[in-house]
């Protein structure tokens, strides 16, 4: 088996049936297997998958085991040469897989992410620099916006890390890194794992000439305060891991502060025609985000 794609899906039935039919429509000649592990959707997903799409590999779980568990099940059932994990809110454009494939084939001992675009074609960040506290400390000050914004890679490109939503690796580089740490629930896994893999030697590639529409945020459409906060806690986690104690609690007294200056900032602007803002920009959810800087404990 080439190729092994692994998609974990949670109430996002139309969703996924898009995904699987441009995986469908895209795998072409090239040998590959799907495997989903749904976690205790209420949408009739698993019927879904067992009556419109009898190919895919179906793992139904009881309870939300969250995405690095549901990954970690399927990834542990994967046949393939090379194990791509995938979102159910992204479209699959050739060649993209085979280029993955080809790629990984002449990089064995690499990880490698594609472009990610929006169904608008915009295209989204989907590589990053490992996150530090001096990064952090400018993004809370807004100094990111400063920066010019590099013009989008044409070449593949080495990387610290990509976006989970597509992140492929071999399957020797997947069992030497290990699979993703079920800690996380939503959100940081994907970076945990690039950083074990640069700390083991291993390269991750950004690879532009593979290109899959991502609908971000879309399984999160009507969830974005959980959204945010499932983001930072994943984040104070990282940091905790990583980097040691102090400089989680250092990250904490940081997101604490900025969570605390731009609620302040919302609050007195709502009352002069701000209630149409972003949900992400509401006061609420930056003092939620504060009260779990200060009370959420050290997961």
């Amino acid at each position: 088996m080439a190729l092994s794609i692994c998609i974990v899906s949670y109430n996002c039935r139309a969703l996924l049936i898009d995904c699987l039919r441009s995986i469908e429509l895209t795998v072409r000649e090239l040998s590959c297997e799907v495997i989903v592990t749904d976690n205790a959707s209420e949408d009739d997903t698993v019927e879904m998958l067992a009556t419109e799409f009898p190919d895919v590999l179906a793992i139904a779980n009881e309870d939300n085991a969250g995405f690095a568990g549901g990954t970690n099940q399927a990834m542990a059932r994967a046949t393939g040469d090379v194990m791509l994990m995938l979102n159910p809110d992204t479209i699959v454009r050739p060649p993209a897989l085979q280029t993955i494939v080809g790629f990984l084939g002449e990089h064995p001992d690499a990880a490698v992410g594609p472009r990610l675009v929006g169904d608008d074609g915009e295209l989204q960040p989907s590589s990053h620099p490992f996150p530090t506290l001096g990064r952090t400390f400018a993004a809370q000050l807004g100094l990111h916006r400063l920066a010019r914004p590099k013009p989008p890679a044409e070449e593949p490109t080495r990387v610290d890390w990509v976006s989970g939503a597509a992140l492929a690796m071999t399957r020797q580089v997947w069992k030497r890194v290990g699979p993703l740490d079920e800690g996380y629930f939503m959100y940081s896994e994907d970076v945990d794992w690039c950083l074990r893999a640069a700390r083991g030697g291993l390269a991750c590639w950004y690879l532009p000439a593979a290109e899959i529409v991502h609908l971000e945020g879309a399984t999160w459409a009507d969830m974005q305060r959980e959204r945010v906060l499932a983001a930072h806690r994943a984040n104070f986690r990282f940091f905790r891991k990583h980097y040691g104690r102090c400089a989680g609690l250092t990250l904490r007294a940081m997101i604490a502060g900025g969570a605390l200056a731009r609620g302040l900032l919302w609050t007195l602007a709502w009352p002069f025609g701000c209630r149409q803002c972003s949900p992400m920009n509401r006061p609420g959810v930056h003092f939620a985000v504060l009260r779990e800087a200060l009370l959420g404990g050290s997961r």
